[in-house]
């Protein structure tokens, strides 16, 4: 029996009520590897926890459990249907969240005035002028959670990414949020990317924020210089930002425009590229 997990066990692991396994047994979504025909004891096997983790997320999407019972063919649960509709969900809920914040952003420009075309870089740092097309704004630190980029990859499979960083995020127990984007790091010339979930506020000093620090990275506080673009790169994040450059080692995250002007003007995507300190 030690390749088996007993149905107690399972709940302490996974945080699931020993209720709602036997109510996952009952509908046919997650039924029991073996079960004790003299005591009637439920046991699992180690694969059916990651299958557990997509079940407990789809569920926080909003999948009600009544429609679970739809993903199951020939007594086992179709987990690609499963993620693939959780990640329309999970689309749908990051876009509730991107209009939130975009209505949050047009309402602080109107307060405190946009910037747009030539922008002038605050005296105390570089005091350049920023070429036609690239802004400059000052964030807070980020973190943010990660997972690297084949080189091979292109934008069409992005959201397969971002899936996996949420199933990861859930399995962790770490709470993410919008937005989301590709980091672009160059050292000495050499190009890594990464995919990244922002990590929520509340979940950045948590244990298992600490206990995943390889996953895990800290975006500085400071200006940043923005550039618009209309599609997801799939050339050289270098040459677009080529006229604000300094250097052969540095980063630059593309991720969701947050002003609603440019998605209208059709830049739905923006570019940021960090100004370090001198």
């Amino acid at each position: 029996m030690s390749k088996y997990l007993s149905i107690g066990k399972v709940s302490k692991l996974k945080n699931v009520s020993i209720k709602s396994l036997r109510y996952y047994d009952r509908i046919g979504i997650l039924k029991p590897a073996f079960v004790n025909e003299q005591t009637n004891y439920r046991y699992y096997t180690q694969e059916q926890l990651y299958l557990l983790d997509a079940i407990t997320l789809c569920i926080k999407l909003g999948i009600p459990l009544k429609d679970l019972n739809g993903y199951v063919e020939n007594g086992s649960i179709n987990l690609q249907k499963l993620l693939y509709d959780g990640k329309i969900l999970a689309e749908e809920k990051i876009m509730e969240i991107h209009n939130c914040l975009e209505a949050l952003q047009d309402t602080l420009q109107q307060l405190s005035g946009s910037v747009n075309g030539m922008a002038k870089i605050p005296e105390s740092k570089s005091g350049i002028m920023l070429p036609d097309g690239f802004y400059q704004n000052t964030l807070d630190t980020r973190v943010v959670l990660t997972v690297p980029l084949e080189d091979m990859d292109t934008p069409k499979y992005y959201g397969q990414y971002i899936l996996k960083l949420f199933v990861t995020a859930q399995q962790m127990k770490i709470a993410v949020a919008y937005p989301s984007g590709i980091i672009h790091e160059y050292n000495n010339g050499e190009l890594t990317r990464y995919m990244f979930l922002t990590i929520n506020a509340d979940s950045v000093e948590s244990n298992s924020v600490k206990k995943a620090k390889d996953a895990v990275r800290t975006l500085p506080a400071g200006d940043y210089i923005y550039r618009k673009i209309s599609t997801h790169m799939s050339g050289s994040v270098q040459e677009e930002m080529k006229e604000v450059l300094h250097g052969d080692s540095f980063y630059i995250i593309e991720t969701d425009a947050t002003s609603e002007q440019n998605k209208k003007d059709g830049y739905p995507f923006e570019l940021q590229y960090y100004m370090k300190q001198e």
